[in-house]
């Protein structure tokens, strides 16, 4: 059996749609998989029906973008009811805050003398419309100001860059109550790049249900980090590959899986906070 719980169609900022990742993730042999795009769930709506025809087990998720004391901080949610109002809603005002910090950040680069389109990005964007980071760099590297999305992100586009603009996001303890609330857990994604423990503790704090430790870019050094700091506050661990079906990742795709023993905790621990709830209405 392979897993793989953190995955992006272009409903977000993956190049590939839903049909085609789910059809992917079946050659490569995956069995249970999640879209996980950033601040919408169109893509998983898309084929939640269909996926058992891909011989795939389809997980809800979705990455919501989250800020504890101004950093910015990703939220994974799975298993959360797909029809909750309020977590639609919380989407659609990231969203457009999305939209006015993408015009910024085109603005801040012209002063690099770095001069993009905004509305054609906008044309290139996912389905949603869900603008991100990852959208102004491949435009760049279109329009010839670079070669490669890391050394954009290194440069002009990453946390402090010369360009960055924080995005405008919700609280984290306000998505992790929401995500809740609609019968989901949430998992802090990627801890690895936030470069500050301090960070972790804070999220872990605010009541986050796993740290997302296993991911094929993060270091042997930070997963026993984060390895011991899941297990020291009885948190779930979980893993995906942060997958976006850009050319380099495609070729080693299929060689990441989440350990069975894992994902028998996630979902015994799903079950247990279902079976609460029912206890208590």
């Amino acid at each position: 059996m392979k897993i793989d719980l953190h995955l992006h169609t272009d409903y977000s900022d993956g190049r590939m749609t839903p049909e085609e990742l789910l059809e992917l993730c079946n050659e490569r042999g995956y069995n249970i998989v999640s879209i996980t795009d950033h601040d919408t769930i169109d893509g998983y709506l898309s084929v939640k029906d269909i996926a058992s025809s891909y011989g795939i087990t389809l997980i809800p998720g979705v990455e919501i973008s989250a800020n504890y004391n101004d950093i910015e901080v990703h939220i994974a949610a799975y298993f959360f009811d797909d029809s909750n109002e309020e977590l639609h809603f919380m989407l659609r005002q990231i969203n457009t805050n999305r939209i006015h910090r993408a015009k910024q950040i085109v603005d801040k680069l012209a002063a690099y003398n770095i001069y993009l389109d905004f509305n054609q990005i906008l044309k290139s964007v996912g389905r949603s419309r869900i603008v991100g980071r990852l959208h102004i760099a491949r435009a760049m590297i279109e329009e010839g100001y670079s070669l490669t999305i890391k050394s954009i992100f290194n440069r002009y586009l990453g946390d402090d860059a010369r360009a960055y603009v924080p995005k405008q996001t919700p609280p984290v303890d306000k998505v992790i109550k929401l995500i809740s609330k609609a019968g989901g857990i949430s998992v802090l994604a990627h801890p690895h790049r936030l470069d500050n423990i301090a960070t972790v503790n804070g999220v872990i704090e605010a009541g986050v249900d796993g740290l997302e430790v296993y991911c094929p870019r993060s270091s042997a050094y930070a997963i026993g980090i984060f390895e011991q700091l899941a297990e020291q506050h009885n948190l779930l661990i979980t893993g995906g590959s942060d997958f976006h079906g850009e050319p380099d990742e495609i070729i080693d795709f299929g060689s990441y899986s989440l350990d069975i023993e894992r994902w028998q905790n996630i979902q015994d621990y799903t079950k247990e906070l279902k079976n609460e709830k029912v206890r208590y209405l």
